[in-house]
């Protein structure tokens, strides 16, 4: 077909121009058929892509449908249950919560009871007839003195530059107004993580971005300083990310604008690296000086670390160190395998890492064993959208939980997957000016806030149906899976206390 488009296209080409000097009149045939004819020699003679150069222009077709195969199969192809990472089903919980729209559905349910893994909780006959409880948690051990009273769901950590301002701002618009608390992300604190006076936790990672010097190490200057500001309720140190646990992380020369460099404490321009692990600690008891540092630069705000799980001993490890020397973090931020991520290295997105269910009933179990329960709050985060999603979490032991990708879909997100690209149609994950602005922050921000508010009553509703009428009497067996096409097994029986 290359040989034979090349021909065509000189007898087109010859043609054209006979046509235009007989036929004057009709010069803008030229303007059709010559940037198309171009473009198929290009095709012809470039050397980098196969189906092009065998195929010219349709090839294009082919490159075309295999970028836009995921918003394709999204938009057109894939049933109800189908998609990854999120299906529609999922979707369609948040974009109705969030629009405060008709939150039912007829016809019954279209997720199958007999496929294996399926799970579903266990109803009353005699449903509770009111809830007493507020659903907040309080945060910060013994060695505290700042406790924070905590939702027990909140925005999981996104960094400003890896989504854009009206998102941060849409976030903290939606947080202050159903009163729950935003994570920064590692990217540093800006304006816009204040702009409407939510609670804030502070987030910083291995690039110490917003509190690092000239060389990129820790600033306790800069850190008391932002530590203090009245919206920063708790500090949370980043050591792992489920999507990426281990690995460390890039920020392009071309994302790092002027604004990005002033936030995040670096030369803009330039490409900044994450580095996999700490410059300030490199071993737990290392780890526990740093912690009480933070403590007494904050002023005694609940410090946390969020990790993702990894081999087990090292857990087990890092909290028989915690017991031992009597000195901890105040909370542990669990974050699931199967958490997302702006960009991740390809092998530890699909391989690494514990996934959120085991990890969070480890941790508890650990926590457990060396008495450090009651002191060491855990939240969870790691694909959590509906309520029955936080009741899984809370029956297995977290006491609160965060949502990133929830909350984009109160936002608008469609799931392009083009987050690492700079391309989000729906400028949550892009820089892009014109596409940053069809996201409006006064619309947005309400949709966060009624995406928490309705999640939130779904959960007491779903607490009512089981007879519970506080968090006390959450419990596993109340959930059931599905193990072989014959048998089930409540969570109790899966996950018991002594594994």
């Amino acid at each position: 077909m290359r040989k034979g488009f090349i021909i065509t296209s000189i007898i087109l080409i010859l043609a054209l121009a006979a046509i235009i000097i007989l036929y004057p009149l009709l010069w803008w045939l030229a303007l059709i058929l010559l940037p198309i004819l171009v473009l198929g020699l290009i095709d012809c003679f470039q050397k980098s892509n196969n189906i092009r150069r065998t195929y010219p222009l349709l090839g294009r077709i082919t490159n075309l449908l295999e970028k836009q195969r995921h918003v394709i199969q999204e938009t057109v192809l894939l049933n109800r249950t189908e998609g990854k990472p999120f299906n529609w089903i999922q979707k369609e919980i948040v974009y109705k919560r969030a629009e405060d729209a008709v939150k039912n559905q007829p016809f019954g349910t279209q997720i199958p009871y007999d496929e294996v893994g399926r799970e579903w909780f266990t109803h009353s006959t005699y449903p509770a007839k009111e809830i007493k409880d507020e659903f907040r948690v309080t945060i910060g051990s013994s060695k505290c003195s700042k406790h924070y009273s905590a939702s027990i769901l909140n925005l999981a950590g996104m960094s400003y530059g890896s989504i854009s301002k009206n998102a941060t701002l849409a976030f903290n618009g939606g947080a202050k107004i159903a009163g729950f608390a935003q994570n920064t992300g590692e990217g540093g604190f800006t304006p816009y993580h204040q702009e409407y006076g939510a609670d804030v936790i502070f987030q910083f990672g291995t690039g110490y971005f917003g509190c690092r010097d000239a060389e990129g190490n820790f600033d306790p200057k800069k850190f008391a300083e932002i530590a203090s500001n009245v919206v920063v309720k708790m500090i949370e140190i980043k050591v792992s990310q489920g999507a990426k646990p281990g690995f460390g992380a890039i920020l392009p020369a071309k994302k790092n604008t002027e604004e990005i460099a002033k936030y995040r404490d670096v030369e803009k321009g330039t490409e900044i690296l994450s580095p996999p692990t700490h410059a300030e600690f490199s071993t737990d008891l290392e780890m526990i000086a740093f912690v009480q540092n933070l403590r007494k630069l904050s002023g005694g705000k609940p410090i946390g670390i969020k990790m993702c799980i990894g081999q087990k001993d090292e857990f087990e490890r890092m909290v028989r160190t915690f017991a031992e020397k009597q000195n901890y973090p105040d909370f542990v931020a669990i974050d699931g395998a199967e958490g997302g991520s702006g960009a991740a290295h390809m092998e530890s997105l699909h391989w690494a890492g514990m996934p959120i269910i085991e990890a969070v009933h480890f941790a508890n179990g650990i926590l457990k064993k060396y008495g450090l329960r009651d002191e060491i709050k855990v939240m969870a985060a790691g694909k959590i959208i509906s309520a029955f999603d936080i009741y899984r979490m809370l029956a297995l032991g977290a006491d609160a939980c965060y949502s990133a990708r929830g909350m984009m879909f109160a936002l608008g997100c469609v799931q392009s997957l083009k987050c690492n690209l700079d391309t989000c149609p729906t400028g949550i994950t892009t820089m892009e000016p014109s596409r940053v602005a069809s996201l409006v922050v006064e619309d947005k921000k309400t949709k966060v806030a009624n995406y928490h508010k309705n999640t939130m009553e779904a959960f007491k509703e779903l607490l009512k149906s089981m007879g519970i009428d506080n968090r006390r009497d959450i419990d596993k067996k109340y959930i059931i899976r599905r193990i072989n096409e014959n048998d089930t097994k409540t969570y109790d029986e899966i996950f018991t206390d002594n594994k």
